[in-house]
């Protein structure tokens, strides 16, 4: 059932894509993605940069505990997110495949899998701060106006589910996933390991490293403030020249509606109407936020794909035989 909504989701996205593309005029959006010329390169550079940091901060939480080379966690973490944009994984599926290959790199699976879960916590607020900053440079520019309280009212929703998952985190929640796993070993043997995961006590080591924690926090959000430079670039190379308020609610808010449209693969045609919406603020025509969209979507592409086969490869290892059959 999960899986004939994700594609559900995933019809829905791409008719509304292709819906923005035609009403804003295909040829005027390419247009302007070609006007990006050589910056495309940039741009991309960009966003290894901000997929790097987030790999830093991600070893980060877990350096206190194992110790292993930062090239590996930011490898791990560019397949992380190939997965999640361009596959129906709604958004977790990277997630949890980075956790299982951080194991199979030797890290033990209960902190693998904790690293993970405090990971998309440090992510998701830095993000959260990250777009109240652009929040702020909106009021800043047009005052306390109806789009501004809406938007404030709509990261607001985000805090209760941001602390309720925190919450469920510290209080205990996870033993009850290791005990299921451990029932679920006795019926379901060799899908399992033999061992007990034990996320729980993990979750509660990492907790108590609270200096990783704020250096991985920060680390969450020079990443994110790294994507403005995108923005001013892309429009920057459309002649647009964009102002670095500008840049920044653009970028901090549509990264916003980006994550709240999880259920949306690659938030396909939500992306693409957010920057309609923002942009239409700043006096951004309807086809230069389109093509604003694609050209951030393009890093996706040509990070992501590398990033798939290298999973593919990491899963090629994890399935060879460990050893070769003797001759007979």
């Amino acid at each position: 059932m999960l899986r004939w909504s994700l594609f559900l989701a995933m019809a829905v996205g791409i008719a509304c894509f292709a819906a923005l593309l035609v009403a804003n005029g295909f040829g005027d959006i390419m247009r302007g993605v070609a006007t990006v010329g050589w910056g495309l390169v940039l741009i991309i550079g960009i966003r290894f940069i901000s997929l790097s940091l987030a790999g830093l901060a991600w070893g980060t939480v877990l350096g206190g505990f194992v110790q292993r080379p930062a090239g590996l966690y930011i490898g791990l973490r560019i397949v992380r997110e190939a997965i999640n944009c361009l596959l129906p994984a709604a958004q977790v599926g990277g997630d949890l495949i980075g956790g299982r290959l951080l194991a199979q790199f030797g890290v033990p699976a209960g902190l693998a899998g904790a690293s993970i879960l405090v990971d998309i916590l440090l992510q998701t607020v830095t993000q959260g701060l990250f777009a109240v900053t652009g929040l702020a440079a909106l009021w800043l520019v047009f005052g306390d106006g109806p789009v501004v309280r809406e938007v404030g009212a709509s990261l607001l929703i985000a805090v209760p589910a941001l602390g309720g998952f925190f919450m469920v985190q510290r209080l205990g929640a996870f033993a009850l996933v290791d005990r299921g796993l451990v029932a679920m070993r006795r019926f379901c043997p060799g899908m399992l390991p033999d061992r007990p995961i034990d996320i729980q006590p993990a979750l509660r080591r990492l907790y108590t490293d609270r200096t990783a924690l704020g250096q991985a926090a920060i680390i969450h959000f020079v990443g994110w403030l790294a994507g403005t430079i995108e923005i001013w670039l892309a429009l920057g190379r459309m002649g647009v020249k964009p102002s670095a308020t500008e840049a920044l609610v653009l970028e901090s808010l549509g990264q916003a509606v980006r994550s709240a449209a999880f259920a949306v693969p690659g938030a396909l045609g939500i992306q693409e109407g957010g920057f309609i919406l923002l942009g239409s603020m700043f006096g951004l025509g309807a086809s230069t936020a389109v093509a604003l969209s694609l050209i951030k979507r393009i890093p996706d592409f040509a990070i992501g794909v590398p990033g798939l086969l290298g999973w593919q490869a990491l899963e090629a290892v994890r399935l060879r035989p460990s050893a070769e059959p003797a001759d007979r």
